[in-house]
């Protein structure tokens, strides 16, 4: 079993960074409105959306939730954790069943749910990708209650990284979209360290952090990042760099530094550089890494670890030239 999957959160406990958005998704168990109506979940991928929408699911169907959070005792949790889904829990990639038919099988469903009383809830993973036809067919569904309570018909829990993809008349009929924010590195670095902990993985801290940086904060994308590194020794910083293909970020610093100097190294490194990396590759690091030295000059100092803070200040003098080549380097050819 892969790490990012061993360690993949089974309670909100073990969601990192999140707090607030686990305090909410608690009280809204604990008072039972759970079913008043549907939920969004967006940020960007490898933060943890598709897992709170899981617990949360799983906390509105058990029979004796805990302090707002699932028992994992009862049946209905227990076929959940084993199987992923339940009778009344169905979990859908949205990219690839995105269709109306879909969508009229679960309206469908809907009458069974009535005459037999059980509670159901959909989870749209991907949920950006239905199409507005299908999102059509959801809104009544989700919007009509059970006669004579204030609970939904339909409960829906949509993950997203793209929100603004979505039809504003689904976000009227959810609780507030809770937006699940990347952690800080250190953070990150600090579940990185308690799996290798737990695995008898040798580690150092520093590269830790790096692997945090670089993946941008996505939790997911940097446990698998560690298990790579792991599989050829200890996780250190140099074994980081090699995995993680820094060097073809310090060669763009290289060919940042000699814009304005020496050309025909520039040309050189830029040769070395296309054998480490695609062109549409190295134009995107080299836009980043410019933008990058841009905020820099314009006081944002705080830069990831494995940048030397020396060389993109130098680089950061250019910064008339920055953007314009930003601009250059993502246009269509």
């Amino acid at each position: 079993m892969s790490l990012d999957t061993k360690y993949r959160p089974m309670i909100y406990a073990d969601v990192i960074g999140q707090q607030s958005n686990v305090e909410v998704l608690t009280n809204i168990v604990k008072k039972d409105a759970g079913f008043h109506q549907s939920y969004v979940f967006c940020g960007p991928h490898g933060t943890g959306k598709t897992t709170l929408g899981r617990i949360l699911a799983r906390a509105l169907l058990c029979d004796s939730p805990v302090n707002g959070e699932p028992c994992d005792q009862c049946s209905s949790c227990k076929t959940i954790l084993e199987h992923g889904n339940s009778e009344c829990f169905i979990e859908i990639d949205a990219a690839t069943n995105s269709g109306k038919s879909d969508i009229k099988e679960i309206v469908d469903s809907l009458e069974y749910v009535a005459v037999s009383g059980r509670k159901k809830i959909y989870l749209f993973d991907e949920a950006h990708e239905l199409s507005r036809q299908a999102l059509d067919g959801l809104l009544k569904p989700m919007e009509d209650t059970v006669y004579g309570t204030q609970e939904k018909k339909l409960i829906c829990i949509f993950c997203t990284t793209e929100p603004e993809k979505m039809r504003k008349t689904i976000f009227s009929r959810c609780a507030p979209a809770f937006v699940v924010r990347s952690p800080t590195p250190q953070v990150i670095a600090d579940r990185l360290q308690y799996i290798c902990e737990q695995e008898n993985i040798a580690f150092d801290y520093p590269a830790l952090t790096s692997i945090a940086e670089y993946g941008e904060c996505h939790v997911r994308d940097a446990i698998k990042a560690v298990e790579g590194v792991s599989m050829v020794g200890r996780v250190s910083s140099e074994a980081v760099n090699h995995y993680l293909r820094l060097d073809t970020t310090f060669k763009a610093l290289d060919i940042l530094e000699n814009l304005h100097g020496d050309f025909s190294k520039v040309l050189e490194t830029l040769d070395i550089l296309s054998t480490m990396a695609s062109a549409s590759a190295m134009y995107e690091m080299l836009a980043k890494l410019s933008m990058t030295a841009f905020r820099y000059s314009m006081g944002f100092k705080k830069l990831p670890s494995y940048l030397n803070e020396e060389r993109v200040s130098k680089i950061a003098e250019k910064k008339s030239v920055l953007l314009q080549l930003v601009k250059s380097l993502l246009s269509p050819p």
